[in-house]
């Protein structure tokens, strides 16, 4: 399956020596024990994969919680300004906000503080609550979300950030199939599974559940050969599918700041 061959990101999902957020930080695995499978209409694999490419979402806020145990050491503190990187390992929570492709919001909430990403039309700001300060660009009209040039490998920051980079790897290497439906944040859900076919790949399966109404991406999960447990898993813990008020796309830089 050339999901880790054609797409750098996913194939941090298979360090080398392995098979493959709640807030104040240290959520357990059992943040997403299932729950009672629900009974949801029939549906096959095509036409699930026609309802993640066709959702037209207005507006969105929740709360997400990425896991990660990819075999990688802890690297705070090892790259110095990118605090990000923790993203990369152990377990964090992100509240996320989204009023249509110009205006989104993610805070990165930690034992620490608050790191927020906020976009409000051409305005972009960065906020660190550990040292109160701030950055601002302003977004071009091209290129205008190019990453910088020394940023790592990041690990997708929310299901639809996962869901997306799978999608764009299916070729006839991967079996898509349907597993079973479950219940994620509250909403009803159906479960694409992505499976490689080549027997030396180190993956078993990659899981996507959707929102049988909304069509959203609400959990994924990368399950490494001979594990039931997940190497990667991110997943809404709550969802509002209403549209944000426009407050939470404006900056108000606290006191002090700089």
């Amino acid at each position: 399956m050339s999901v880790l061959r054609s797409r750098p990101v996913l194939r941090w999902l298979v360090p080398a020596t392995a098979a493959v957020a709640v807030i104040g930080g240290g959520a357990a695995i059992g943040t997403f024990a299932a729950e009672a499978e629900p009974s949801l209409p029939p549906r096959t694999a095509a036409q699930l994969l026609v309802d993640l490419q066709t959702s037209r979402l207005e507006g969105l806020s929740g709360t997400v919680v990425q896991r990660a145990d990819l075999g990688l050491p802890s690297l705070v503190g090892l790259v110095p300004g990118n605090e990000l990187t923790t993203l990369l390992t152990g377990t964090h929570t992100l509240r996320v906000w989204y009023s249509g492709p110009e205006r989104q919001r993610v805070a990165l909430l930690d034992t620490l503080g608050e790191q927020d990403v906020i976009r409000n039309g051409r305005d972009l700001w960065t906020w660190q609550s550990r040292t109160n300060t701030a950055s601002h660009r302003t977004l071009g009209d091209a290129g205008a979300a190019k990453p910088a040039p020394e940023a790592v490998p990041n690990l997708p920051a929310t299901p639809q950030e996962a869901a997306d980079l799978a999608l764009g790897a299916i070729d006839p290497s991967t079996e898509v199939s349907v597993g079973r439906s479950a219940t994620v944040a509250g909403q009803d859900a159906y479960e694409l599974v992505l499976s490689p076919r080549d027997q030396d790949s180190l993956v078993h399966q990659l899981r996507i559940a959707i929102d049988a109404k909304q069509h959203v991406p609400l959990r994924f999960e990368v399950l490494a050969k001979g594990s039931d447990q997940p190497a990667f898993e991110v997943a809404f813990t709550q969802v509002d599918y209403r549209r944000p008020d426009a407050d939470q796309f404006s900056f108000n830089p606290p006191p002090g700041v700089t």
